[in-house]
């Protein structure tokens, strides 16, 4: 069985998606680190002038380390209302745009005071249009103790995987011997940024999944 695992992101990429497509489970890891300035709270969309982040703020004064699932949305922002209108603003004559403004909306006008949550909507919601029904479940479930590369394996022995499946960036940090010690199997991830017509002209990489949705729609799930 393959074996994806990805922090829990707000808007995630397609690279996030293609992971998930391409395995059995995938885990969310929601019991480790919050990290600052990372894709946890945050990800990109396309503008006239190139891109701008869309970022829920997380209270982190005072809090030191804490966990993912624990982090908690900063009230003191009005975030949503800023979040939607940078998505109509920025995406009103993208083809698909009306087909899914009114399930935007909804996202939007809901109170979340926890950033995973607010997070897990987002994915659910491009999940879905990616048509991709692999089953999805919480790190934090399994009370995995280990760290770096080992935790990667334990949890893979947890739900019974034989393959892990890697994003090409685990060439730079993961352990390879721990996973041939342990008789699963390591795979990396080989994906290319899918070339589509944008909203407006040029092309800009690296966004988040909402880009392509808004201007492919249904045929969302060709370019993951």
């Amino acid at each position: 069985m393959k074996i994806a695992i990805h922090q829990i992101q707000y808007m995630p990429g397609p690279r996030f998606f293609n992971k998930m497509k391409n395995s059995d489970l995938f885990i969310l890891l929601d019991d480790v680190q919050y990290e600052k300035r990372e894709f946890q709270n945050r990800n990109k969309i396309r503008t006239k002038n190139g891109w701008q982040y869309l970022t829920i703020p997380v209270i982190v004064k005072g809090k030191g380390f804490q966990l993912i699932k624990d982090a908690e949305i900063d009230k003191t922002y009005n975030w949503q209302t800023e979040h939607l209108k940078a998505i109509k603003s920025n995406y009103a004559r993208a083809v698909y745009f009306k087909r899914y403004i009114t399930e935007l909306e909804d996202f939007y006008s809901l109170d979340y005071s926890n950033l995973s949550n607010a997070a897990l909507w987002s994915m659910d919601f491009l999940k879905l249009i990616f048509n991709i029904k692999t089953p999805v479940v919480f790190s934090s479930e399994f009370s995995v103790k280990s760290s770096s590369t080992q935790r990667l394996i334990d949890l893979c022995k947890k739900v019974g995987g034989t393959e892990y499946i890697s994003g090409a960036g685990g060439k730079d940090y993961l352990d390879e011997d721990l996973f041939i010690k342990s008789g699963i199997k390591l795979s990396y991830q080989n994906f290319k940024y899918p070339f589509y017509k944008q909203v407006y002209d040029g092309f800009e990489n690296n966004l988040s999944a909402l880009d392509i949705i808004l201007n492919c729609g249904p045929n969302s799930h060709k370019y993951i």
